[in-house]
């Protein structure tokens, strides 16, 4: 973008460089790699928006990948199988925004570790329902393998095909 342009104030040409930077990210930090530009001449840096943005993504994946943190479709596949809007999902993590919760889904946010656990733990049936009474959360019923069997009193009789009349 900036490589070999001229810098106006010295004469000098922008070449690209990189730089190990430090970055937080949901109270956790990651060395990344960074690129800028610097001239040539001056020494004056400048970094474009995706320069940063893609430091800033490498952090993210640093960070997730060093503390094990649940993944964006990781955390919407958690979800889906509650049954669960963004929203009630954020009233269950003690008042979390909507949008903070789209926003891990989607991978534009990070969740922190005490957050991380919270959401994994939601996965044994006791814990999601206990925080959701606290919570004030209607839960859907359980369905599919994980639903409670029904006892042989309360399943229905087989229904039988009544044999045709004689004639």
């Amino acid at each position: 973008m900036l490589e070999n342009h001229l810098h106006r104030f010295c004469g000098g040409r922008y070449q690209r460089a990189d730089e190990t930077v430090t970055i937080r990210v949901s109270g956790m930090s990651a060395e990344v790699r960074r690129e800028f530009y610097r001239c040539t001449k001056c020494g004056d840096e400048q970094r474009t928006v995706e320069q940063r943005e893609a430091a800033e993504r490498a952090a993210v994946e640093r960070v997730r990948a060093e503390h094990a943190l649940l993944t964006p479709k990781e955390i919407r596949q958690l979800r889906d199988s509650l049954g669960l809007t963004p929203a009630q999902l954020g009233d269950l993590l003690y008042g979390t925004p909507r949008g903070i919760v789209e926003g891990w889904e989607r991978g534009r946010y990070l969740q922190n570790r005490a957050t991380d656990a919270l959401l994994r733990s939601l996965r044994d049936r006791e814990t999601l329902e206990r925080r959701a009474a606290k919570a004030g959360v209607t839960l859907p019923v359980p369905v599919g393998p994980s639903a409670t069997i029904a006892s042989p009193a309360e399943t229905p009789s087989t229904v039988s095909t009544p044999e045709p009349a004689a004639r």
